[in-house]
């Protein structure tokens, strides 16, 4: 029936290392606000110096540093300001919402534990069953503080000043060891220079075999359902959109030939297309009406943020490409990069029509979603006036109803889950 087929792309994945990711998800939320650019990546650095030399196990450490990364992974899924931190405000509700979050994924469910205690004091700690957990969750409190204090707050004070702010909480808010080490340390230039957001400082002295581990492909899964979480939790109204978009695109995948493999890794893409989105305040995102030429661009500007995030990542070369080229036109006219034709992969072209086939069904908060009449005279308009690919676009046609039910599923799998995720 179709004269042309569009150009066989085959993804590959490379191993992917559990700090790796880690980082790359904490590098992600620097761009929900200005103010918070590198603070995860500071504390994580200043806690694992902390826990070294405090004597700490390596699997110790390296649970530190990654809980440190992630520690205010809730305040971004409730869409909580971050441009005031205060350390005397109570951070309880993003406390929650990260050890909610981070629990839903099973390689993560220590660093759950630890983010759920790191706004506690130490004087108030329960007893916990992992005897660790209670001091990691301390050190990252203490070294929250001390990097507000020093980058983020709106007091931002000398060393001198800090490590006095510090010593008399000693027994009462920190534990009496994290501020020994932690006095030790600072008093030397070089902890100060340490704490920066380069990667360098972020692997120092954490040799655990986790760094080295390769995580494994449904693990990989996961995470990527994870990163979907953070993107689309942020607003009822993206609640559901990435698993639509991926299962969308699996299901076109299959249609178009593409291997079990390869359908895969589009799942991968899929939930990852649109973390960039993170840079998008919600208040745009949930706007009632049509953006305004400013707010158009911000919005543009995710599938660039989406590049510059999964390419700090090794290992997912290919699925960048397939996640980050959804807005690419087929007559060029896309972005970012003004691709056109074969330059665009079939992933791509196959996340792009997947993106936009569940971007029109979904209700959003200027409109409801289309009837299948309206997404077919859509779809058949963006592929002859060279926006989608035509081939793709009749392909999903021909299945409508099946690509309709799947799209469905998947999102409302995702609206259960976002649910659970809001009333815990």
């Amino acid at each position: 029936m179709h004269t042309q087929q569009p150009p066989r792309a085959s993804g590959s994945t490379h191993d992917v290392y559990l700090l790796d990711l880690i980082n790359g998800i904490s590098g992600a939320l620097d761009y929900v606000s200005s103010t918070v650019t590198g603070h995860h990546r500071r504390v994580g650095v200043g806690a694992a110096a902390i826990g070294g030399a405090m004597g700490l196990n390596q699997r110790d450490t390296t649970d530190l540093l990654v809980a440190a990364l992630l520690h205010d992974i809730g305040a971004f899924s409730l869409d909580l300001r971050l441009d005031g931190l205060d350390f005397d405000s109570d951070h309880t509700a993003h406390a929650g919402a990260g050890y909610r979050l981070l629990r839903l994924h099973p390689m993560l469910t220590r660093t759950a534990a630890i983010i759920l205690h790191h706004h506690t004091g130490w004087n108030r700690l329960p007893p916990m069953e992992d005897t660790a957990v209670p001091l990691l969750a301390n050190i990252i409190n203490l070294m929250d503080r001390v990097d507000i204090l020093s980058h983020v707050g709106t007091r931002i004070l000398g060393r001198e000043r800090i490590r006095n702010s510090i010593r008399p909480l000693s027994g009462s808010f920190f534990a009496p060891a994290a501020v020994e080490a932690f006095l030790d340390l600072s008093a030397e230039s070089a902890f100060w220079e340490r704490i920066s957001d380069t990667w360098a400082h972020v692997r120092d002295g954490v040799e655990s075999p986790i760094v080295e581990d390769v995580i494994p492909e449904n693990q990989l899964l996961h995470f990527s359902r994870f990163f979907a979480y953070i993107i689309d939790f942020r607003s009822r109204h993206t609640a559901t959109h990435s698993q639509g978009v991926a299962e969308t695109a699996v299901h076109l995948a299959g249609l178009a030939g593409m291997s079990v493999q390869d359908q895969n890794k589009l799942r991968l893409a899929g939930n990852l297309h649109d973390i960039g989105k993170l840079a998008v305040p919600v208040v745009i995102l949930d706007k009632p009406s049509e953006l305004d030429n400013a707010e158009y661009e911000t919005v543009r500007n995710h599938a660039a943020a989406c590049e510059t995030i999964l390419r700090a990542v090794p290992g997912l070369e290919d699925i960048t490409d397939w996640a980050c080229q959804h807005h690419e036109r087929i007559d060029g006219s896309g972005y970012p990069h003004g691709l056109k034709g074969s330059q665009i992969s079939l992933g791509s072209r196959i996340v792009a029509v997947a993106d936009v086939f569940t971007a029109i069904t979904e209700d959003r908060p200027y409109r409801a979603g289309m009837t299948p009449a309206q997404t077919h005279a859509v779809l058949k308009d963006m592929a002859q006036s060279g926006i989608l690919d035509p081939d793709l676009v009749a392909l999903l046609l021909d299945h409508h109803a099946a690509t309709t039910a799947i799209c469905g599923q998947a999102q409302r799998q995702a609206l259960a889950e976002f649910t659970r995720f809001r009333t815990w």
